[in-house]
């Protein structure tokens, strides 16, 4: 089991992330560029870029594509649903479920086994995430679902 927790900058011309370890050790770093109104979320081990989340143009529920070691691994879209968010994976048969508040994350896989957890901290001026990640080979992917899941947030409240 491995914790990272994710600390959205303060004052940062764009979507800039800093995200550190259980030890609050600095492990990621995560800068959004935007084209032609859409995000893209670059994420860095160190210099290197290992994967980035791309919104997708759709008119009714975002959906976002995942990169990983730049190999295209699959979507996330949106659910349409009345009152706990919900949003599906179009790869690793994997499902995110929220809480009535939108502010707590549960990953499933297919069997119903939770693949990672994670946590918005309400109290801050910018977003700050809990992730709880249950099988440490799935980090990278589980942090990128994370930050796909507070872009979605961000984009609908920004309609």
């Amino acid at each position: 089991m491995k914790k990272l927790y994710i600390k959205q900058k303060f004052l940062a011309l764009t979507d800039t992330y800093d995200i550190y370890d259980e030890n609050e050790y600095p492990k990621y770093f995560a800068q959004c560029d935007f084209t032609l109104m859409l995000h893209r979320l670059r994420v860095y081990d160190g210099d290197i870029e290992f994967g980035y989340v791309e919104q997708q143009f759709k008119f009714f529920e975002p959906e976002f594509s995942f990169y990983l070691n730049d190999k295209f691994i699959g979507n996330i879209v949106k659910e349409l649903t009345f009152f706990k968010p919900r949003y599906y994976l179009d790869f690793n048969d994997w499902r995110i479920e929220g809480d009535l508040f939108g502010l707590d994350y549960e990953v499933f896989d297919g069997q119903g086994h939770v693949i990672m957890s994670f946590s918005k901290d309400l109290f801050r001026f910018t977003d700050h995430y809990c992730l709880t990640i249950f099988d440490d080979e799935n980090e990278k992917l589980c942090l990128l679902i994370a930050l796909a899941v507070d872009m979605a947030v961000c984009s609908q409240s920004n309609n």
